[in-house]
């Protein structure tokens, strides 16, 4: 079966971005570049909500190289009530969260990743629809913005690995209970 992984950068603080959508304080160097090459081989699907769709799709269009390709074509599942028209090889799923990821889940292929937001996030969590969880933290106090974890939902996790990088990042890699 299928697993959904929770991805995402955040701050030594815990926030996934700073004021106005900030995230030009990602740390990221070649070493992490591999990484993320590497662990993007093993997936097939991205998973959105609404507003990280949309800013994504400001950025990624635009942008050229073998991460911005796969970033482009690989295809996205994006929840959203409002959303009308999808591009990017996305489609809009407009019913239950639980009921369509487990439907995903179901279908053969590699694993699907839920990159960026804190909503979506936090949904997925009520939902214990998180199979893994890859929290890379960066060397850096945000303050403000906006955390990742918005839920009032406790759940516990099982540590797998802990991995350093050169340029002070942490890869905390935790598996659902």
């Amino acid at each position: 079966m299928r697993q959904v992984i929770l991805s995402m950068l955040v701050s030594i603080d815990g926030y996934i971005e700073g004021i106005d959508n900030d995230i030009n304080w990602h740390v990221w160097d070649d070493e992490m570049q591999t990484y993320m090459m590497d662990f993007l081989q093993t997936i097939d699907t991205f998973i959105y909500g609404r507003k990280s769709y949309e800013l994504m799709l400001d950025y990624w269009p635009d942008q050229k190289g073998e991460f911005a390709d796969i970033m482009n074509q690989t295809p996205k599942i994006v929840f959203s009530t409002t959303l009308q028209k999808a591009k990017m090889n996305a489609r809009i799923a407009h019913g239950n969260v639980a009921e369509e990821i487990q439907k995903e889940k179901e279908k053969p292929g590699k694993d699907m990743v839920l990159f960026a937001g804190a909503n979506m996030a936090s949904s997925f969590i009520e939902h214990n629809l998180i199979d893994e969880y890859r929290i890379i933290v960066n060397p850096v106090v945000l303050g403000k913005g906006t955390p990742l974890f918005q839920t009032g939902k406790q759940q516990q996790l099982k540590l797998v690995s802990a991995k350093p990088f050169k340029c002070g990042n942490v890869l905390l890699t935790y598996k659902a209970k």
